[in-house]
């Protein structure tokens, strides 16, 4: 009976240590489920989604979003419809991260903020989406960009619309349905400055989209908006290409604090380079 009773213990264990490594897979699997999507046409970055496949395969409550990459550049595109949305990106701040290990993390990252969030009048100010009016005068309020880890430097300012030595593209507009359009193009080259060929594809990223939180309207301080770096530049291995990454303290994320409409969003997600399509 003992000698049963361990055989049964034995086998009981086997199954639970395949259903883990199943469980493991199937997570795994998940966590890859975004296959690479090949960009037969070039963007063309200027905040308009005419040339944008549609629909958006991925989404949150936030945003939609996709990205894809042709021979030499990741195209990110995103939508957001809802006006809070639109207001917490135009005057809190967007960040998006791309990380070439595929890690979730900001550290040893490149990133984009755009905007910034930097310009805000006020913390009690709203920026009304809703009109042509309201729509133009939101544009107005962006007025620079920022690379982490692009260059030594590690940080570079730009005035929106300005070129920059990473060769990075990325708009902001509205369009006709009044949705807020972010458009980016990233070499891929800067991305991987130690790959020779260019040779990208199969490769993994994970892409972070980070929207800062706004401060509540009733005075109250909710970690504050726009870009801030915090505890020193961190300079590190920009992932297994070379260069210099980045961990930067973005202005709210993990201070918490005020209602919960005005909380910021942190979405990642891991995705393979696409290989073009054979002919």
């Amino acid at each position: 009976m003992a000698v049963k009773g361990i055989q049964i213990a034995g086998a009981i264990i086997g199954v639970a240590l395949l259903a883990g490594c199943g469980s493991a897979k199937t997570n795994a699997e998940k966590e890859l489920a975004y296959t690479g999507v090949w960009q037969a046409q070039p963007l063309v970055i200027d905040g308009n989604d005419n040339d944008w496949a549609k629909p958006l395969p991925y989404s949150d409550k936030d945003v939609a979003y996709r990205i894809s990459n042709d021979s030499d550049y990741l195209y990110i595109q995103l939508s957001a419809k809802q006006g809070l949305t639109q207001q917490k990106i135009l005057q809190a701040g967007l960040t998006v991260w791309i990380n070439n290990a595929a890690e979730k993390s900001e550290k040893n990252a490149a990133g984009i903020a755009c905007p910034t969030g930097n310009n805000r009048s006020g913390r009690s100010t709203t920026i009304a989406t809703n009109s042509a009016g309201g729509r133009a005068m939101a544009q107005d309020n962006i007025k620079d960009y920022m690379l982490f880890g692009f260059s030594d430097e590690g940080v570079d300012n730009y005035n929106y619309g300005d070129s920059n030595r990473a060769g990075v593209e990325v708009k902001l507009d509205f369009n006709e349905a009044g949705e807020l359009i972010y458009e980016a193009a990233v070499p891929l080259r800067s991305l991987y400055p130690k790959t020779t060929l260019h040779r990208y594809a199969g490769r993994n990223l994970a892409v972070g989209i980070f929207i800062e939180a706004l401060p509540s309207q009733n005075g109250g301080n909710n970690g504050g908006g726009g870009v801030s770096i915090g505890g020193g530049l961190g300079m590190g291995s920009y992932g297994s290409g070379g260069g210099v990454g980045l961990s930067i303290g973005t202005g709210a994320f993990g201070l918490g604090g005020g209602g919960k409409k005005y909380k910021p969003t942190k979405l990642w997600q891991v995705v393979p380079i696409a290989r073009a399509p054979r002919k």
